[in-house]
């Protein structure tokens, strides 16, 4: 049976490891959302790139509520 992915990030979570490129995170460094199910990453960068997709759909979805706004 394969893991979910909030079971990975929160396994890898509790070994400080960045889910998106490996490295260690070093003790009080780790960044993200808080949420522990979202995962820890060593640095914003790789959070970025981790969640890049999801994080694009939103811009996407914030420009088009922008240009509705301005239309109007």
């Amino acid at each position: 049976m394969e893991k979910s992915e909030q079971e990975y990030l929160l396994e890898l979570w509790d070994q400080n490891i960045c889910p998106n490129c490996g490295n260690t995170i070093p003790e009080r460094s780790r960044v993200g959302s808080g949420k522990k199910s979202d995962g820890g990453f060593c640095k914003l960068d790789c959070y970025a790139e981790y969640h890049k997709r999801a994080l694009m759909q939103r811009a996407s979805h914030v420009a088009a509520i922008f240009r509705r706004h301005q239309e109007s």
